[in-house]
């Protein structure tokens, strides 16, 4: 019918003659502005929100507020997070994902999203699966925590596998980036003309889970399989470590996929979609995937900086009229747990029926 050619439709990805970055290129460790730049994907330098230079914090603001207002989207450099720290945390991740499936199954995810997931939890729009298993973990709490022993979801202790010097890395990852995480929401708040701790003092004991995504090499995939289908993330801000193979694609506004090229000691930073409604929609909730075709492990540790489980997230606090209010008031944490049900099996996600190729079938954000 219609003149189809039968398979499915190849993606639309904007050719980019400036993005095929050599391995070389980042091993050399070249500033991001002398490695080629994506279209559409700002890069903000984070040095003057580490300061105490209220002009300088301002004008990073402003960037930051910018790319947010456009794209959702943004690389932070200069961020304080020590090469080191994420040498070792890589290297650590690839140790446990090296192990044998029944010993990582030691430490299996429970409904707190702590520990290991295997391959195929995840569930997109699409129904494919998605060709990665992962180990999550969170803001670091005791058991004898009140809101662990009141069993408060998505408070609970940390599932470290039996490994030497695994728990210690990733504790260090977590702790460094954490606080980039802090920076950036300050940032936030100073753009939109809040007090530097208008974010920040909701996350004394938050919701801020990292995980650590392991996906698996091209050979012996299935063709349904996927790396990671579209979405849009759930929360506030992801900020997201990539390895350098690559894969990461944010959906331009025309529809088309930009490719959000691994530059060497950069995060990727967006917005979600809790934050998209805090602030009306200002701030956008980009749609991204991921497509790894290679035949190698790639490795991804977002880190979900969402705050406390009972926060209330109102655009009204930013000044919004009732009038113009698009979002109800929602509590982050009830709205993270409508999420998790609808996209992870863990948390009772449902196989689809349907699996499709359509490169636009996103998920429907909970409203």
């Amino acid at each position: 019918g219609g003149g189809s050619t039968g398979g499915p439709a190849t993606p639309d990805v904007k050719p980019n003659p400036t993005v095929a970055l050599s391995e070389a290129n980042m091993a050399a460790g070249l500033s991001a502005e002398a490695q080629a730049m994506p279209a559409g994907i700002p890069l903000v330098d984070l040095g003057a929100l580490y300061g105490s230079d209220p002009a300088g914090k301002k004008e990073v603001a402003a960037k930051i507020g910018a790319a947010c207002d456009d794209i959702g989207f943004f690389y932070a450099v200069n961020h304080n997070v020590s090469v080191e720290t994420i040498e070792r945390a890589r290297a650590a991740v690839d140790r446990f994902f090296s192990l044998p499936l029944e010993e990582k199954l030691k430490v299996e995810c429970d409904k707190n999203n702590r520990g290991y997931r295997k391959v195929g939890d995840t569930i997109h729009a699409n129904g494919k699966a998605s060709a990665r298993d992962s180990f999550d973990l969170g803001f670091p709490v005791t058991e004898d925590d009140p809101e662990v022993k009141a069993g408060t979801p998505l408070d609970a202790p940390n599932n470290w596998p039996d490994m030497p010097g695994v728990r210690g890395a990733l504790e260090a990852d977590y702790g460094e980036t954490y606080t980039l995480g802090m920076k950036i929401l300050e940032g936030f708040a100073i753009y939109l003309g809040k007090p530097e701790d208008f974010f920040t003092r909701h996350f004394t004991k938050p919701v801020a889970d990292m995980v650590i995504n392991h996906y698996l090499g091209a050979n012996g995939l299935h063709i349904s399989d996927q790396a990671s289908g579209p979405h849009t993330d759930h929360g506030i801000v992801t900020i997201l470590w990539q390895d350098s193979l690559g894969g990461l694609e944010v959906m331009g506004k025309d529809g088309s996929w930009i490719s959000a090229t691994p530059l060497r000691g950069s995060y990727v930073i967006n917005i979600g979609e809790l934050m998209k409604r805090w602030t009306n929609g200002r701030f956008k909730a980009t749609v991204h995937r991921v497509v790894h075709l290679q035949n190698k492990s790639r490795y991804s540790m977002p880190l979900f900086c969402n705050p406390n489980f009972r926060t209330i997230v109102d655009p009204r606090d930013l000044g919004i009229s009732d009038a113009e209010a698009k979002y109800p008031p929602v509590m982050s944490g009830d709205f993270l747990m409508s999420c998790f049900k609808a996209t992870r099996k863990l948390w009772g996600a449902e196989d689809k029926a349907v699996v499709s190729n359509d490169d636009k079938l996103i998920e429907k954000p909970v409203e």
